[in-house]
């Protein structure tokens, strides 16, 4: 048994979509360093723009304590921008001299030519902090206070939303397009394999190889694929040709001398017997018996080939399960040499048919059921109409059989007896799955190891 396997689709969308996450997750990052860059880059230039401008407003009173002057609220190239800045003094200790400050600031920075980020209350802020002067005072080594100025990490961030909404627009416009690719993916290879492998199973499974596959697709391995398996069909169906021509020549050769054989088995038993000969009738039994099995093998065989033809023609009539099945089964229980018990469940069913292939399948199922059944066992046979198909089934209660004997009893000569002295040629129940498959029907096996088997033969009722 094959090992489950992925199939080539799935693995194409799983490596596709592997490689398109980790595309996308790199993409993404990059993004962020690049935006994270961007941002502390622009926050630096707008604060140390707000330095240079502050500076150009920063006042002393009479106490030399530095303040900002209302002019510097009131200018008209303040930017226009959505950001809040927040611009004031704050003195070495710590102490805030003039100007507005964010919300929950209590920090006392050290001043530094470098971008800072400052926490005030539950809000994250960028900060440029630098030395206190007027833009006309000298630069100084030291000064009594230093100028703050803050603005938030969010507020830089809304710069930002379009280039974000672009990107995620784009992910899920990728995304869809990797969905649409996968069911096209399917549609366009999966589907159609889909389609092959039943079309192949149901031709291997009835051992009809007389109708082409077809792909119709854009791919021209799936078009390779396909005439290589039409090929492959025309080889198999002349190779079967040529077997059921052999077989059905060589039953035809066969027939008569084995016949002539039977018939002088018969003329030398009954001088035998009117010569009181033991020695000679047991070895004219022994001939007897195998030339007999000969001639059923033969027989077989011929109705296998007549089955086999497509230009035979085989005649139908109006056949009552009941009686054949009663009849055959008479014969049986009659010559059968075990303790068995038979019953039935016989209802009159009348099926069109012919006659010889109803005979035959009710005697291999009643001869395979006898054969494998134990002394003191029973088989139940029935038959009937049943959700709209013609039934016959035999239940014994022998050894069964496991899975993999089930899968190959209806191969021809295939014995599931290991011994090769036990009778019967393995072409029993191929040759009613012959006959189920002529009538459009199938045959069905219940059966385990120990539990006995149950065959059921069945044909749709409406079949031609």
């Amino acid at each position: 048994m094959l090992k489950r396997k992925i199939s080539f689709v799935t693995y194409t969308v799983i490596i596709t979509a592997l490689i398109l996450v980790v595309g996308i997750s790199c993409l993404l990052v990059i993004q962020n360093n690049l935006m994270n860059d961007d941002m502390n880059l622009m926050a630096y230039k707008k604060l140390t723009q707000e330095v240079m401008q502050i500076r150009r407003y920063i006042a002393y009173d009479s106490q030399k304590k530095p303040h900002i002057d209302d002019g510097f609220y009131d200018r008209e190239d303040e930017p226009d921008s959505n950001e809040q800045i927040y611009v004031f003094l704050q003195g070495n200790d710590g102490e805030i001299l003039d100007g507005e400050v964010p919300e929950g600031y209590a920090d006392n920075p050290d001043i530094s030519k470098s971008l800072m980020h400052i926490d005030a209350g539950k809000v994250k802020y960028f900060a440029v902090v630098r030395r206190g002067r007027t833009d006309k005072e000298p630069l100084k080594k030291t000064s009594k206070y230093k100028i703050c100025v803050m603005v938030s990490v969010r507020d830089i961030e809304s710069n930002y939303s379009e280039l974000l909404y672009k990107s995620y627009c784009v992910i899920g416009i990728v995304l869809i397009a990797f969905v649409i690719y996968a069911f096209a993916l399917r549609k366009l290879i999966a589907v159609p394999m889909e389609s092959l492998n039943r079309s192949i199973d149901k031709s291997v499974d009835n051992l009809d190889f007389t109708e082409n596959l077809e792909y119709d697709g854009p791919f021209k391995e799936l078009d390779m694929l396909t005439d290589a398996n039409n090929n492959l069909y025309k080889k198999v169906h002349q190779e079967l040709e040529r077997q059921t021509e052999f077989n059905a020549n060589v039953s035809h050769e066969l027939r008569t001398p084995v016949a002539v054989m039977h018939a002088q088995c018969q003329l030398s038993r009954e001088i035998a017997e009117k010569n009181g000969d033991e020695e000679m009738l047991e070895s004219i039994e022994v001939f007897e018996r195998q030339t007999s099995r000969m001639k059923g093998l033969i027989e077989q065989l011929l109705q296998m080939s007549v089955m086999d033809n497509e230009n035979a023609v085989i005649a139908v009539e109006d056949v009552d399960l009941l009686d054949v099945v009663e009849s055959v089964c008479d014969d049986v229980e009659y010559i059968c040499k075990k303790n068995l018990k038979f019953t039935y469940d016989l209802k009159p069913t009348m099926v069109k048919a012919n006659m010889n292939h109803i005979v035959i399948v009710v005697n291999n199922l009643m001869s395979n059921a006898v054969k494998y059944s134990n002394d003191g066992g029973s088989i139940h046979v029935s038959c009937g109409v049943k959700n709209d198909s013609y039934f016959i089934s035999v239940r014994d209660e022998g050894r069964g059989m496991d899975n993999s004997t089930k899968e190959k009893i209806f191969e021809s000569f295939y014995r599931g007896e290991p011994d090769r002295s036990a009778e019967g040629f393995g072409l029993g129940l191929s040759q009613v799955m012959q006959i189920a498959r002529y009538y459009g029907g199938t045959v069905d096996v219940d059966s385990g190891p120990g539990k006995g088997s149950l065959f059921t033969f069945k044909i749709p009722v409406n079949a031609e």
